[in-house]
């Protein structure tokens, strides 16, 4: 060190107490999985905006459902809100989702009803029928406010995140300059004010102030962009980089991961990755069989763990993993006993693996799901 250097100060810890509490007070409310259950007894509420969830399941599981649910979540309570969605399969249902967006919206009506009235109402077919057209009309415009965009390797997802980071650069932009203009009208009506006030008379005042005010005291709709990100699904993309050079996968996925993280956590982003399950090979031979602790969940019947490595865990914030399982003690005596074949019910369960607070680690909630949209309690 250098005789002309300075030592940077020391941050207190007050100021960054306050740092902390203001960037707390601009993170969203979290978006809904589409259940109440599991939003009370497992998620805390919902998906945390400034943080990175995975979800991972099998085929069949609900993630994707569960992930339209969260979408639609963002769309109906964040107005102007925009969501991105990184199609890496081609699955993306613009269909599904618009009923999704219907079946919840409908909900908000029952709710808002139930609220201001005390009953549930109602409806004729004729009346139920026109209302089902404006809520799925409704819901088709806010799929104008959801960007997919259609990749088919990894470059693609970071080419994609990275449109995204401009897409929300030139929003704060926006902002800033609607902020100096709001500033300048401010300074303009102070001094319209001032002319007022010296120019013209208590009648002329009472007759002419309010629409002088009114009119200079418009202001401009707050800017909205992308605050929420999904991308469904991560796994296959970087397992095709990790099929060449697993190490070489590895250090892209983590440096892809880092920048995202900072692009999350400082624009308040739900960020949602859905990913795959390995490890889920049940066969007798001991080659090839999986043991106990190589699985990540707590049910016995439920065999693999997410994909990506321990790695990937390191760089989320959160760990869902989904799965199906028999519905009773009798159900799981069929499926793990010597009675193959033998039908029985199922249920399924979404699971908390890691949560980086440690607050919701380990709670698991079973549910079903009810006309391919709703997600209901498990009886």
């Amino acid at each position: 060190m250098t005789e002309d250097s300075v030592s940077a100060p020391p941050n207190l810890g007050s100021n960054l107490l306050a740092a902390a509490r203001t960037h707390e007070k601009r993170r969203p409310l979290p978006a809904g999985s589409g259940s109440a259950l599991i939003d009370e007894n497992a998620l805390d509420g919902g998906f945390r905006y400034g943080e990175i969830t995975s979800i991972a399941g099998k085929t069949g599981t609900g993630k994707t459902l569960m992930t339209y649910h969260a979408i639609a979540s963002h769309l109906i309570t964040s107005e102007g809100g925009e969501v991105a969605l990184i199609d890496t399969t081609g699955s993306f249902s613009p269909l599904r989702l618009r009923d999704v967006l219907a079946f919840r919206l409908e909900a908000r009506r029952q709710r808002d009803n139930y609220r201001h009235s005390g009953y549930m109402y109602e409806s004729n077919q004729s009346k139920e029928a026109g209302e089902s057209d404006e809520l799925s009309d409704q819901a088709t415009s806010m799929l104008d406010r959801v960007k997919v965009m259609r990749v088919f390797d990894f470059a693609g997802v970071v080419e994609a995140v990275g449109e995204v980071r401009e897409m929300i650069e030139q929003s704060y932009l926006s902002a800033e300059k609607s902020e100096h203009a709001r500033a300048a009208r401010k300074h303009e009506i102070q001094d319209s004010e001032e002319e007022l006030d010296d120019d013209n008379d208590d009648d002329d005042n009472e007759e002419g102030e309010p629409s002088r005010k009114a009119a200079l005291n418009l202001q401009e709709p707050a800017v909205r962009g992308i605050g929420m990100i999904i991308v469904d699904t991560i796994a296959n993309v970087v397992n095709s980089v990790m099929s060449k050079s697993q190490v070489q996968g590895q250090a892209l996925l983590a440096s892809f991961m880092r920048s995202f993280q900072y692009l999350v956590a400082r624009s308040h982003i739900c960020a949602i990755l859905v990913n795959a399950v390995v490890g889920v090979n049940s066969t007798k031979n001991s080659d090839y069989r999986t043991y106990a602790d190589e699985h990540a969940s707590v049910f016995s019947s439920t065999l693999g763990k997410p994909a990506l490595g321990k790695s990937f865990s390191y760089t989320i914030d959160t760990s869902i993993l989904m799965s199906v399982v028999p519905k009773t003690s009798a159900d799981a005596t069929i499926e793990m006993g010597d009675r193959p074949g033998l039908p029985y019910e199922k249920a399924l369960v979404i699971e908390i693996l890691k949560d980086r607070y440690g607050a919701r680690e380990g709670r698991w909630v079973a549910f079903q799901i009810d006309g391919g949209i709703k997600l209901v309690p498990c009886p």
